[in-house]
């Protein structure tokens, strides 16, 4: 287990600390290690996303994740089913000739129009393609559409060497066919709370390589190591990655305050009862950053 300094500062949440300090990209020694590469996805290819995923297509489609999860625990929270939330849903990708899906979230922005999700999602040794997003997608159903990506920003270090503790991503959506609104507006967000305290109350949302509909799990999260925090419950196998840590959740509009994501350690961890996320700090303000200037 690595040793290193606990941030000395709390509570912070990420619009108060843009507007204070006016944070960007690589300011800072720990948010120079996040200075991100921001690609960019043509319009065609878009376009070509949007058609890509049929129904069927995002049915047969198989959850993104570790091989080697094993049976669930006993004595541990289980997650319930549910039809999802407008914040939260699942983030359809190609890589080569396969199907896959992630879990993602929209994120309070200053244009309305990001998500987040792991960066394990979207980069392994090149951009994921044929990309689009579904917020509160269940039983085959797409309530607010398919949301085609326009950018995918990840930090540099997890480009070169897929460093754990920057297993996250900031993606840009575009609106489906007949929408003009942002994302945001359609479906509100959370928002991006950094240097929190390990120990919150949580509501963890994703989508299962198995299911047809999301499952949340109200739990706890804990410190792993001073980069990584982690939270014991059920059933979360391949596919929930990506899938958001809610403070304040509130179940009608899937809103809160989002301090984690599946993903990080053994990106996301190799059993269905212990999962976890890289702790929130200054290198996801710094990604963040980015990508809200991209």
């Amino acid at each position: 287990m690595r040793m290193s300094i606990r941030p000395a500062l709390r509570g912070v949440f990420v619009a108060t600390v843009i507007a204070a300090t006016g944070v960007a990209a690589g300011a800072t020694s720990a948010g120079a290690a996040s200075v991100p590469g921001t690609h960019s996805v043509a319009a065609s290819a878009q376009a070509g996303a949007a058609r890509y995923w049929t129904k069927a297509r995002m049915e047969s489609a198989t959850g993104l994740g570790s091989a080697t999860k094993s049976a669930a625990a006993a004595a541990i929270p289980n997650p319930v089913y549910f039809n999802g939330v407008p914040t939260v849903g699942a983030l359809f990708f190609t890589t080569g000739s396969d199907s896959h899906f992630c879990t993602a979230s929209v994120v309070d922005s200053p244009r309305g129009d990001i998500i987040m999700t792991a960066a394990h999602c979207v980069y392994g040794t090149s951009y994921a393609t044929n990309i689009a997003y579904v917020p509160e997608w269940h039983n085959g159903v797409s309530p607010y559409g398919t949301w085609p990506v326009t950018s995918i920003t990840v930090a540099s270090g997890w480009i070169a060497d897929q460093n754990q503790d920057l297993d996250f991503a900031f993606l840009t959506v575009a609106p489906p066919s007949g929408q003009w609104l942002p994302i945001q507006r359609v479906t509100g967000g959370l928002r991006l709370g950094i240097n929190l305290p390990y120990n919150e109350r949580i509501h963890v949302i994703g989508y299962n390589n198995t299911d047809d509909q999301p499952i949340v799990c109200d739990t706890t999260s804990s410190e792993f190591e001073p980069t990584q925090i982690q939270f014991y419950c059920n059933n979360y196998w391949d596919g929930t990655s990506g899938g958001p840590w809610i403070v304040n959740y509130n179940p009608r509009t899937g809103t809160g305050i989002v301090i984690g994501d599946i993903g990080g350690y053994e990106q996301g961890g190799d059993y269905p009862y212990l999962s976890y996320s890289v702790y929130y700090s200054w290198s996801i303000l710094a990604l963040y950053t980015q990508a809200t200037h991209s």
